[in-house]
């Protein structure tokens, strides 16, 4: 079967664990699939502006899906938006003032905020993740419709933090796990798989026509929805035990050696 669309998670699956990948390699392989008309689909959690600042040369030829499925971006024209509604993000928000210890972004289609309050040393290190970011005093100042709310977790409690937010958000949003005590809570009717159903039907695409990479509980639904839904060596058993098909770790370049090989010999790497 002829690919049409790759899509990829970026952390823990393009990018390896000092956020990076060979752009050397990349490229070349990327000047083949344009040449095949395969489409290069950018699936993640993070906000569209910092998955347009992994690929600056070629940002506006790529496909995006942001927020985890909230915000689709195809070569620039915007084909679906999604966002909570104004009482949903007031519950949430509201819950969130009774867990100090729960440190958050919210992210709106083009801008993301975090508190005055947050600790610095916090601010800077999620600064890659959230690089239009502005601070404010009150989530409830923000005007413009919510994507997403990205919190990271204390460590000593998250399993509870996870139960106490299920069940506040419970048939009003949803909560997905994006791996290293980081969940985002995000509308309900989103969702990576939902993305990428938009996209087969907008290309006009089947799902034996796509491949696609994933490492965490985000990517699930997107893996299933196509058939050859690669989960990298990397990823938790949990995660490696549903899928056939097994990437080489994202610091083995994984994605690429996967694509690579499909280029080469018109065939599917598999490690499993």
């Amino acid at each position: 079967m002829t690919i049409k669309m790759i899509a990829v998670d970026m952390d823990g699956t393009f990018l390896d664990e000092n956020s990076s990948y060979n752009q050397e390699r990349f490229n070349q392989i990327y000047q083949i699939l344009k040449e095949r008309k395969i489409r290069f689909v950018v699936a993640s959690g993070n906000p569209y502006l910092k998955l347009q600042n992994c690929f600056p040369e070629i940002k506006d030829e790529l496909t995006y899906i942001a927020e985890n499925g909230g915000y689709i971006i195809d070569q620039g024209e915007e084909l679906f938006s999604a966002h909570l509604s104004t009482q949903d993000s007031q519950l949430i928000i509201d819950a969130l003032k009774t867990m100090p210890d729960v440190l958050c972004w919210v992210c709106t289609k083009e801008q993301s905020y975090t508190l005055e309050t947050l600790p610095e040393q916090y601010y800077q290190m999620f600064l890659p993740y959230f690089p239009n970011v502005k601070k404010i005093k009150d989530f409830k100042d923000i005007k413009e419709p919510i994507v997403k709310f990205a919190l990271y977790l204390p460590q000593k409690n998250v399993s509870e933090r996870i139960h106490n937010l299920t069940e506040i958000v419970r048939q009003k949003a949803r909560i997905v796990d994006s791996g290293h005590y980081c969940i985002d809570i995000i509308p309900q009717n989103v969702s990576k798989g939902h993305a990428i159903e938009i996209l087969m039907d907008k290309l006009d695409i089947s799902a034996d026509e796509i491949m696609a990479f994933g490492d965490a509980e985000n990517d699930i639904e997107m893996l299933k929805k196509v058939k050859y839904g690669y989960v990298m060596e990397n990823a938790k058993d949990f995660m490696k035990e549903q899928f056939q098909w097994i990437a080489p770790s994202f610091n083995d370049e994984g994605v690429l050696e996967v694509i690579e090989h499909y280029l080469k010999n018109d065939s599917f790497y598999n490690q499993k």
